[in-house]
């Protein structure tokens, strides 16, 4: 019995020390997450607007009635979904292959690697302002490279399909790397005895590949695509210092036109109801990706 209340308090006296600990990280996190996310809330509910002098008022529903019967909400979310198709058709082959080449510990492979993750460290405002000159049509680098070889480069900014697929290439350099290294990761956990079975049996690399690694390796890839999705939904700053979401609002995603609608219209309550949709369609694919990290657990 002694033995037992001597337990009992050594785990409430542990446990005291640890919730004092953690006291202000949860006090930081409500402040800078729940209390946003609940006053964006409560601003989708009312009718401010910055550009009229109209006293705001509770008008329940008819913010996410007008933001779902508007056209530019559908367009802007298809011009999401096409960036995110055309995303990760690039980024996560290009990563798969990249991690293959570099898991086969060849020369140099140690240089390039670290050479590949240094676009991980620059900011997407930084990598903005470098393609945008890059991919100017009278002094970027691409088209003179590209009338080098006896043609006019494009006007990469300029027209619609041209410009998302720049917007692309700039996604890709800086998050290629990200998909490389997790990769790498899942190929490092795989037994090399499976490969050394694999070969004694007579398969060759493609049969190695296609029936051992990628099967082994699709948790990992799950979870790469779900981070990629949200990363897709959200997507701002890049897209942001490169078109404008121009020209027009041919690039214009959800997440840049939720940021015109409340800081260029001045609809701040509009913009919230935007922010709230976003979110509610954000949360299928959060659990889905908490599912997919547990099963590479």
């Amino acid at each position: 019995m002694i033995a037992l209340r001597n337990n009992k308090r050594t785990k409430i006296s542990s446990a005291k020390p640890t919730t004092v600990f953690t006291a202000p990280t949860w006090i930081l996190l409500s402040l800078t997450i729940v209390f946003p996310l609940l006053y964006g809330v409560y601003l989708s509910f009312l009718n401010i607007n910055l550009g009229s002098f109209v006293p705001s008022k509770f008008i329940g529903l008819a913010n996410y009635k007008l933001a779902l019967t508007a056209p530019e909400t559908y367009s802007t979310l298809l011009t999401t979904i096409e960036l995110m198709l055309i995303g990760l058709l690039v980024q996560i082959p290009l990563g798969i292959f990249l991690a293959v080449v570099l898991h086969q510990n060849l020369k140099g492979s140690r240089f390039f690697r670290s050479v590949l993750i240094v676009p991980m460290l620059l900011t997407p405002v930084a990598v903005g302002l470098i393609f945008r000159f890059m991919f100017d049509t009278d002094i970027g680098i691409i088209n003179w490279a590209i009338s080098q070889a006896g043609s006019d480069g494009p006007n990469w900014l300029g027209t619609r399909n041209s410009a998302l697929f720049a917007i692309v290439i700039v996604d890709s350099w800086q998050s290629v790397p990200f998909v490389m290294l997790l990769v790498v990761a899942a190929l490092a956990g795989i037994p090399t005895s499976i490969y050394e079975a694999a070969l004694v049996d007579g398969a060759n690399k493609v049969q190695v590949f296609f029936r051992i690694t990628l099967p082994l390796i699709v948790p990992t890839l799950l979870v790469l695509t779900m981070i990629k999705i949200m990363d897709f939904l959200k997507l701002f700053d890049t897209l942001f210092i490169l078109t404008r979401g121009g020209p027009g609002n041919d690039t214009t995603t959800l997440g840049l036109w939720t940021y015109k609608t409340g800081f260029i219209f001045l609809e701040m309550s509009r913009a919230a109801a935007l922010g709230v949709i976003i979110l509610i369609i954000t949360m299928p694919v959060y659990l889905l990706w908490r599912k997919a990290s547990k099963s590479v657990r």
